[in-house]
């Protein structure tokens, strides 16, 4: 009897639990910063990849860049000033380029890029898919 008790409490505290996370994260998708912070490791994740691919190293990129290891560092953590024309910047630096699209916020979006026909990247993945 006394198992069914505990057990009947640690269901009633996870369902609590469940309830105090679901209201903080309704409340945490209200502010900006919530949506801001989504595309910046989306972002930041996506240079680490092509780094990887490339074997460009920090300071290859930084070189590339006309700018310091640190701030690569800074960048690559999530930490610097994203500005469009900063990530273009860094984009083009590894042969890239920024895409920007606007979606319904419980949308779930897919990308998919592709070459166009003839073109052959020996670098990139073959398909590069976010869910």
């Amino acid at each position: 009897m006394e198992d069914h008790v505990d057990e009947l409490e640690v269901s009633e505290n996870l369902r609590k639990s469940i309830e105090r996370y679901r209201a903080f994260l309704e409340e945490a998708q209200k502010s900006v910063d919530y949506w801001v912070d989504g595309p910046i490791v989306e972002f930041s994740e996506d240079i680490w990849r092509l780094m990887e691919e490339q074997k460009v190293s920090r300071a290859e990129l930084a070189r590339r860049l006309g700018t310091s290891r640190a701030y690569i560092t800074k960048l690559l953590g999530g930490n610097a000033n994203f500005t469009l024309q900063t990530m273009t910047k860094v984009a083009m630096a590894l042969g890239a380029t920024i895409h920007v699209h606007v979606a319904d916020q419980k949308a779930v979006t897919r990308w998919i890029d592709e070459l166009p026909a003839g073109e052959v990247n020996e670098t990139a993945s073959p398909v590069a898919a976010r869910s």
